[in-house]
């Protein structure tokens, strides 16, 4: 990423966005560039927070394993979402694993840094704080859906919100660009692999979705979209 990129990457994030251009410079100046194939753990839960990262390209998994051994899927970060955001704030363990899904380009800070910056910034201090909020309403979000709704429509609300994410015009749909398996959608939505691939054999059969083995297209996303809020 060149310095231009970085700058637009930095005005759309969740952390920096809004800062003075004065503010960005000093951001930009005080950023390392890491790279990280697919399949790459960026950090593992329980690691103390030393750093926090912007995506800059690709596509970052947060998951974590809970007392039983049983791993699951929290977040998929795309560019712009900042990881280890929670941890750097409250200084407290990371409290998932985050893993590149794909070859992935990062922007990192020392978490001394943001921390600094943060005191120094009413942009970054209200950026922070808006953070914090969204992942706890999400987190509540997903537990009440997980409670109430049909598996089928937490689902398509995924698929929804991945191709919302990651996803690009392909073949008269929306594919979401991502290596993406039955397993980690399970996941994602506290279900089984099996109840996925049944769900997936339907709508394909359907000609909601077209789904391979790692690949993914919504055909029909207003069908998807009507049974996410289940009137379908």
């Amino acid at each position: 990423m060149i310095g231009a990129d970085i700058r637009a990457l930095l005005a759309r994030s969740e952390l920096f966005r809004g800062l003075p251009d004065a503010a960005t410079d000093r951001a930009i100046k005080a950023a390392s560039l890491q790279t990280a194939a697919a399949g790459t753990a960026l950090f593992h839960q329980g690691d103390p927070p030393e750093h926090l990262m912007v995506v800059g390209k690709g596509l970052v998994r947060m998951w974590r394993v809970n007392g039983k051994g049983d791993s699951s899927t929290i977040r998929l970060m795309a560019p712009g979402n900042a990881i280890g955001c929670v941890a750097v704030f409250r200084q407290t363990p990371y409290p998932a694993t985050a893993t590149a899904v794909i070859d992935s380009l990062l922007l990192s800070w020392p978490a001394a840094w943001i921390r600094e910056a943060t005191e120094q910034s009413p942009a970054m201090r209200a950026n922070s704080l808006d953070m914090i909020g969204q992942r706890a309403e999400e987190l509540v979000r997903r537990l009440h859906e997980t409670a109430t709704e049909r598996v089928e429509q937490r689902i398509a609300r995924a698929l929804l919100r991945l191709a919302a994410q990651a996803g690009h015009a392909f073949e008269g749909g929306t594919r979401i660009t991502h290596r993406l398996s039955r397993q980690d959608i399970a996941e994602i939505v506290d279900t089984d692999l099996y109840v996925v691939s049944r769900v997936l054999r339907r709508w394909a059969g359907q000609h909601i979705v077209r789904a391979d083995r790692l690949c993914i297209v919504l055909l029909d996303q207003a069908r998807l979209e009507r049974i996410a809020a289940g009137a379908a």
